[in-house]
């Protein structure tokens, strides 16, 4: 599972910028070219989803 990080947070499912870590909150890919695809339009970049929940 991808997420998209902006600035210091990432996009939560509402499409909001969010820097709550929770992965029920988060707008979740299953892919990382969805993912990537995403965060090119919006200006943020693709992580994943096992790197963001060990901060």
């Amino acid at each position: 599972m991808y997420v998209v990080k902006v600035f210091h947070g990432y996009i939560n499912k509402d499409g909001h910028r969010t820097r709550d870590k929770t992965p029920t909150n988060l707008l979740l890919f299953s892919t990382r070219e969805e993912s990537e695809h995403f965060a090119d339009k919006i200006g943020g970049h693709a992580k994943k989803l096992k790197e963001v929940s060990k901060n």
